[in-house]
């Protein structure tokens, strides 16, 4: 900014401010947001009881990442203006962000209490609950959210896909719930396009925010990889802004790529269904960053949801739900599900194995002198059911240590927080916070001699990571999905032995092996060959037979045309 363009002293104030406003604005234009940091900070300390330059000052902070200047801004902003709900709630911002959750909790429950009807305050209260292994509190907080906008997407698939970690909640509430879902945010269709040729190559549409380093990607990969072109032509239609190695990989893999991180639900569905899409197959559910809505719309004639929820959607545009005979037995979740289930020959899902060197062949007990129990899993999903099961494995093994990997433990007010409302024997705990990337966080297997799943929520990604690198799983199965996945994954590999029922057999099974020291070590060195030679990793099989499904599918819609 040259000399001449700032205004006279004598105009400070008000007047100033809106320039260094103004010009911040232009620099944000431009994609110079450093610069218009600058200036939107030199304009809120001209005055920070204006609400005027903190806003947009705030926003940079957050689009910069700069944290630390950000709560510095909100401290300063609530010392002159202690009521101001958003000033609390941009605190909370930076709280969490730093992953300071019990901070950021207290600063939303600030925001709300001076502003109850901030529903994105609600929203990121629900969040930080859920993190902090709150169930019931985030889902009273997504509660409140969907009540003060019930035609937030984002407050409502919250508030179901929370309702899937509770141990309170029935089936038949959870599916009730995703139903009424599926009912007020319902929308009219596109018009069907013609019935394209019965002949020649079907064009697959796969719609997902997870291509990129993310737990969906270990899934997906290996079948775009696999994928016959001689008679599928695939899309890909990407719902997020971030891009790394993994995206340019699987671009590789296509034959088209589309970005719709920025585009609406209207066009976007207009752009899929011009590409002439048969069968469109979202990978999020109500996870983050989903497009159902979207789906709503009905952009193709056949339309599937797969892989990245472990439940129905309860979106009556969406015509089939890919599963399997273990996770969704025939004859019993077919009452859970508002799309016809399909479930494929082998395994739901087919993992691409991280790169890791081998793991070691000595156990950890062999040096430590006990046995390391081990639970990486997301920390929300550790319920009082598996909570009181874990009581009673360290109860019947007196010298194991459990280990429990979460990022609230990367915070130590948080952490202390959090070890004392899981009520486990502390002196048995081992606590790791977050790693910076998946190579570290895979070594840190090396630490575990034998890993417990969760319920009623169980680990996916988790428990094959875990088994790919020697380190067996103990799963407890339930009635609906999100609790059968282990036993999915663990049959495939040929452990249905370590898949448990009740709570009972779970601790029993657990006590078991972990007494069992030759059959760990034998675990340990051949764990990673049976996972290669089993369902779980053959891709071509895998594919051959998704692939059969998707014709069936075809051929099913286009008889009845």
């Amino acid at each position: 900014m040259t000399r001449q363009c700032v205004p006279e002293h004598g105009h400070q104030g008000n007047d100033f401010s809106s320039f260094l406003i103004g010009e911040a604005t232009s620099c944000i234009t431009q994609h110079r947001h450093v610069q218009a940091l600058m200036l939107l900070t030199k304009a809120f300390l001209t005055d920070p009881s204006s609400p005027q330059g903190f806003a947009p000052l705030a926003g940079v902070c957050q689009f910069l990442r700069r944290w630390d200047d950000l709560e510095r801004f909100c401290r300063l902003r609530l010392s002159h203006c202690p009521d101001d709900d958003h000033a609390w709630y941009h605190l909370a911002g930076a709280e969490l962000s730093r992953r300071r959750f019990l901070a950021g909790v207290w600063a939303l429950r600030e925001a709300v209490t001076r502003n109850p009807r901030h529903v994105d305050a609600w929203i990121d209260l629900g969040c930080a609950w859920k993190k902090l292994r709150e169930i019931q509190q985030a889902i009273d907080c997504f509660q409140r959210a969907v009540d003060l906008n019930p035609q937030s997407c984002i407050a409502h698939d919250n508030l179901i896909f929370t309702m899937l970690f509770s141990d309170r909640i029935s089936p038949d509430e959870i599916f009730a719930a995703h139903k009424n879902w599926g009912i007020l945010h319902d929308v009219a269709p596109l018009p069907h396009p013609p019935a394209p040729l019965r002949t020649g190559r079907l064009r697959i549409g796969y719609l997902s925010p997870d291509f990129r380093e993310h737990s969906v990607a270990s899934f997906i990969e290996p079948v775009l990889a696999s994928h016959d072109r001689s008679r599928f032509e695939i899309f890909c239609y990407h719902c997020h802004q971030d891009h790394d190695r993994v995206t340019a990989r699987i671009q590789t893999l296509t034959d088209g790529w589309r970005e719709l991180n920025d585009v609406s639900d209207d066009v976007a569905a207009e752009l899929i269904r011009n590409d002439g899409i048969h069968i469109l197959v979202e990978l999020a559910g109500h996870t983050a960053f989903n497009r159902l809505p979207l789906l709503a719309r009905r952009p193709a004639p056949i339309q599937v949801t797969w892989l990245g929820y472990p439940h129905s959607t309860g979106l009556p545009a969406i015509d089939y739900r890919l599963t399997d005979a273990v996770a969704d037995p025939p004859g019993i979740s077919e009452q859970w599900h508002s799309e016809r289930p399909v479930r494929l020959p082998g395994p739901f899902l087919c993992f691409h194995p991280p790169e890791a060197p081998d793991p070691p062949e000595a156990l950890p007990c062999s040096k430590n002198g006990f046995i390391t129990l081990a639970s990486f899993n997301n920390l929300a999903k550790a319920s009082p059911t598996i909570l009181r099961c874990w009581r009673h494995i360290l109860a019947a093994i007196p010298d194991a240590r459990l280990l429990i990997k979460s990022e609230i433990f990367s915070d130590r007010e948080s952490s202390d927080w959090a070890a004392e409302r899981l009520q486990l024997p502390t002196d048995r705990l081992l606590f790791l916070g977050k790693t910076p990337d998946r190579t570290s966080h895979l070594a840190l297997y090396s630490q575990a001699d034998l890993a417990l799943d969760t319920f009623p929520y169980n680990g996916t990604t988790t428990t094959c990571e875990s088994l790919y690198m020697g380190v067996p799983v103990v799963s407890l199965a339930g009635r609906r999905h999100a609790s059968r996945v282990g036993a999915t994954i663990l049959e495939a590999v040929g452990l249905g032995d370590l898949v448990t029922w009740t709570e009972e057999q779970y601790v029993a099974t657990a006590v078991k092996l972990a007494k069992d020291l030759p059959r760990l070590s034998s675990l340990r060195r051949n764990l990673r060959g049976m996972m290669a030679a089993s369902p779980l990793m053959d891709r071509q099989r895998f594919t051959d037979g998704l692939e059969a499904e998707y014709r069936l599918m075809w051929e099913r819609f286009a008889s009845s045309r």
